[in-house]
Parts: C-alpha cells; structure tokens; sequence
C-alpha cells in the first residue's frame, strides 16, 4: 500500500512538473526551432500531422536561417501565428494555422495547417530577364507594352516575390498615394453598381486613365472587389498566379475584413488606418 500511495504521488508530482499546455505561439515558435521537437506529435493535427511525420518544419528547413514568430490573431477556436524566415540575402514568410480541439485536452491548441503564397517560383527568373535587358532592349519592350512599363514590371514582380515585410514598407513610403486612388475609385463609384455587373464596373476602374495613373508608380496591377469573396472594400492586387494572390485591401470597417483560413485567405495584416495586406490561395 505505501509503494502504491508512492506511485500516486510521484505521477501527481509529474503531471504539475508537466505545466500549462501549450499556446499557439509557443508551439510555433518550438515547431520552427532548429533543433527539433521531441512533443511535436501531440501538437498537430489534420494535414500538419500528415507533413510533419519524422522531422519539424524547423529541422526542414535550413539551420542558416533566422526564424521569428509572431502571433497575428488568436480567438476562442483559431489562431494565425506569421513566422519570418530570413539570411543575409532573403526574407520570407510562412502562416502557421491553428485550432482548439478541445478545452480539457492536455493539448488543446493544435497546429493544423502551414501556408504560404503559392506559385511564385516563376517570379526570380522573370525578374532576372528584365533586370538584365540592355537600354535598347528596355526601349523595345515599353513600345511593345505601354500599358505595363519596363520599370512597372521590375516593382511589381519584386512586391509579388518579396517579404511581407518589403510590402508592408512599400505600402508606407506611399500611404498618401494610395489613399487617393482609393478615394477616387470611391468618388466614381465603380463598384457601386449590382453584383451582377461588378465585372463591369471594375472593368471601368481599370481603365480609368487617372485612375491608372495612380496605380501604375504603385506598382498595383488591378484594382477588384471579387479576390477576398466579396468581403467589400477594395483590393489592390499586387499579382499572383490563379488563386494565389498578393494585394493590399482598403476595408475601413474591421467587422467586414474576411476572416483568415488555410483555405483561402491565408493572411490578413493590419497595416492601419483601414489597409490591410492578404494573401490567399
């Protein structure tokens, strides 16, 4: 009886030494460490469980690399927690998606999906092309393309291709212009037309000559409503491939900004004052 009462007392000891179970950044932030994770398992779920058999996301990737998590929204059942990846050369970024199973499970956050933008491996080598054209090449493609310059393309292929980070600064270097593209494009109520004719009319903004002329320093391919499934507001898309896009969203009422999900809108970031970046897929 002594040796049992022992025993009982020593996994009671155990299991107060074991502490409060994990949040979701700190299981980001052990999921991407380089060294590995021995409680991995226990802290995944659905297609996250599925990739992550035999070794972390941080023992996947290279040692090199500076990691920092940062926890982007946490509610009573989902998480988003972004991770920078980053050397002396490149930045990164990654979306760790999380959901609460349970509130009596030892592990009740539990890492279900890691996204990112999608598609974009033939942005290095496109870019790569037009940085390497001679003046006289250069010349020959504005003539060729009018409506997308030579000096358009370089910008807008290196925000689709860089960091949110690169983004982010973009966006604040040129708040005031894009803030008057979005009050012009509001001002000629573009979008203001039934949903059956939003085609139209975001045919019209994006041939708007001023209009145009605002986006095109911005390095903004298009202007739309329908990226972020009709959440309103407006989207300046940057570029992407298919489904897999990167723009900036004008949504000065937070309640209407989509909600973030592995499968579609993988990223929503406050950058103030009603913009936002996404990302889908």
């Amino acid at each position: 009886m002594k040796y049992i009462l022992v025993l009982l007392l020593w996994g009671l000891s155990l299991q107060g030494w074991a502490g409060p179970p994990l949040e979701p950044l700190q299981i980001a932030e052990q999921f991407v460490a380089p060294g590995g994770w021995a409680d991995m398992k226990g802290y995944l779920s659905g297609e996250a469980a599925g990739q992550a058999r035999r070794q972390s996301l941080g023992q996947q990737i290279p040692a090199t690399l500076q990691r920092h998590c940062q926890l982007l929204q946490q509610g009573p059942a989902t998480a988003v927690v972004t991770v920078e990846l980053r050397d002396s050369v490149s930045r990164n970024d990654i979306y760790l998606h999380f959901r609460r199973d349970s509130t009596t499970s030892a592990t009740p956050w539990k890492l279900a999906a890691v996204r990112s933008l999608a598609m974009t491996q033939l942005g290095p080598p496109m870019l790569q092309l037009l940085t390497d054209m001679a003046p006289a090449e250069v010349a020959q493609y504005n003539q060729k393309h009018p409506e997308a310059s030579h000096e358009f393309m370089l910008g807008n292929i290196r925000l689709w291709i860089g960091s949110d980070a690169d983004i982010s600064q973009h966006f604040r270097r040129n708040q005031a212009a894009f803030q008057r593209a979005a009050r012009l494009i509001q001002a000629r109520r573009f979008f203001a037309a039934p949903a059956d004719s939003a085609a139209t009319g975001e045919q019209l903004a994006n041939t708007d000559a001023e209009v145009q002329a605002l986006l095109r320093p911005l390095y903004i391919s298009r202007v739309t409503q329908r990226t972020l499934g009709g959440a309103g507001g407006l989207e300046f898309i940057i570029g992407g491939v298919t489904n897999n896009t990167v723009g900036l969203l004008y949504q000065p009422t937070a309640a209407l900004v989509p909600a973030m999900s592995p499968e579609r809108v993988i990223v929503v970031k406050p950058l103030g004052n009603g913009w936002y970046l996404y990302k889908t897929t």
